[in-house]
């Protein structure tokens, strides 16, 4: 009998952003974490107007709070949205945090004015996983193309403890075991298994992975990636 596919379905944790608001026109940004998840939460951004006559633009990252410092010409803020994207590009602390795009159909070319310390907001691990696939004893389980980063979701709904046997890449290294690996899953719990390593995983070319539950009726599976994009 052909073994049960377990489609491997990637997962991109939503990124934290910051759309700002200011009195004006063509003068918006949005700010957007480099990566996924709650971290980007706790970004700040600031504008800061120095006063006085003259001042230079400039961008300076604290911990999670980037502080750009606004220019001023003749007593007067001189610094337009689009000066501010291109700072925070030139700058590598706050690059490696943000990327910043004109908000909507702002065009960048509107003064700005001063912001305060606003957190970026919305960045969550709280993603949508896929639906499980139901155990099958009978004819076991696979999942395929195997990357080193992939994650086996065992969920139980047994009253008692159950195995799943894991079974190492018929591709032998030399220095590695390829003994099955046999896993128990406690009564009623959902446990993650992996990521698994490629040299030891991977049963043939396609990266499949084989495991092989105890009972069919009270294990379910989901494999999935987590993704940034």
């Amino acid at each position: 009998m052909a073994r049960t596919l377990v489609p491997v379905t990637d997962i991109t944790p939503p990124k934290a952003s910051l759309t700002t608001a200011l009195a004006g026109a063509n003068n918006d940004l949005v700010f957007t974490a480099k990566k996924g998840g709650t971290w980007g939460n706790s970004i700040q951004v600031e504008y800061i107007d120095p006063g006085g006559t003259t001042a230079t633009l400039s961008v300076v990252v604290s911990g999670f709070l980037i502080t750009v410092n606004l220019a001023r010409v003749a007593s007067a803020i001189s610094t337009i949205a689009s000066d501010i994207s291109t700072a925070i590009a030139a700058s590598r602390d706050a690059s490696d945090m943000v990327t910043v795009a004109n908000s909507g159909a702002d065009t960048g070319a509107g003064l700005v004015i001063a912001l305060s310390a606003t957190n970026l907001s919305g960045g969550s691990y709280g993603t949508v996983l896929p639906a499980v696939t139901n155990g099958d004893a009978t004819n076991d389980h696979y999942f395929t193309g195997n990357d080193g980063r992939v994650v086996l979701q065992v969920v139980s709904s047994d009253a008692g403890a159950q195995n799943v046997t894991i079974h190492y890449g018929a591709r032998a290294v030399p220095g590695l075991t390829t003994t099955p690996e046999v896993r128990s899953i406690a009564a009623g719990v959902t446990v993650e298994l992996g990521p698994f390593p490629i040299a030891q995983f991977n049963q043939n070319a396609a990266g499949d992975v084989y495991f092989d539950p105890a009972v069919s009726n009270t294990l379910d599976f989901r494999a999935y990636r987590v993704t940034q994009v």
